[in-house]
């Protein structure tokens, strides 16, 4: 039986795609049963112009705008994808402006790995690209994504401090770059951080404690 088991909770006051996890499961256990759901039609996508079409069909690519911004192993994995060190990849692939307020968000508009519609990197796509899905999400399940895609984002963040690629922060910023640098600053000092920290692989990441924590 796999780790992670994907189904549909029809409860009406907590209903959609849920999660059935068994204790012994890794990260990289949620992201295999988390796939299907971008590659095939089973539950309904709200904002693509067939609901019962993958996201590979879909004409709505959310990459062409997205606030994309890496977890630390797809951060490192893109490094050693292109072959160049981390300040060569912080310089070539993420926005300036946002650099010097202190956040690392890839190019957008598309974003800078889409070629022909596509993801060039896909299998080393970040977190937040491979959880996001236009579908309805139980509370626990996206609570769960929500708090493993943060701290992914946030140790990127902390690495990228500790390699000396990313400045204090300075500058205007808007509305959801308050947001995310918000949201890093109250996750530097969460206990979970270090799973990130140290893990060079998704399935490195126990499952169990960021449920007990998100639960």
């Amino acid at each position: 039986m796999a780790q992670v088991q994907v189904y549909y909770c029809n409860n009406p006051h907590n209903e959609g795609i849920a999660l059935h996890i068994d204790s012994n499961a890794n990260l990289n256990d949620l992201l295999a049963a988390w796939q299907p759901l971008c590659d095939e039609s089973a539950y309904g996508k709200k904002y693509a112009s067939d609901p019962k079409q993958s996201c590979r069909a879909c004409t709505h690519n959310c990459c062409d705008t997205a606030y994309v911004i890496p977890d630390l192993i797809a951060f490192k994995k893109m490094a050693g994808h292109l072959g160049c060190d981390f300040e060569f990849l912080v310089d070539n692939y993420f926005q300036p402006e946002k650099r010097r307020i202190g956040l690392l968000r890839m190019l957008p508009n598309p974003c800078v790995f889409l070629k022909d519609k596509l993801c060039s990197i896909y299998p080393i796509r970040s977190l937040i690209c491979r959880f996001y899905l236009c579908a309805t999400l139980r509370g626990d399940a996206e609570q769960l994504i929500y708090h493993i895609s943060s701290l992914g984002m946030a140790a990127t963040h902390v690495f990228a401090r500790q390699q000396g690629v990313l400045g204090e922060k300075r500058g205007a910023t808007s509305s959801m770059d308050r947001l995310f640098l918000e949201l890093f600053e109250k996750y530097a000092s969460d206990p979970l951080l270090q799973y990130f920290l140290s893990a060079e692989e998704y399935e490195d990441i126990p499952l169990h404690p960021f449920i007990e924590l998100s639960g």
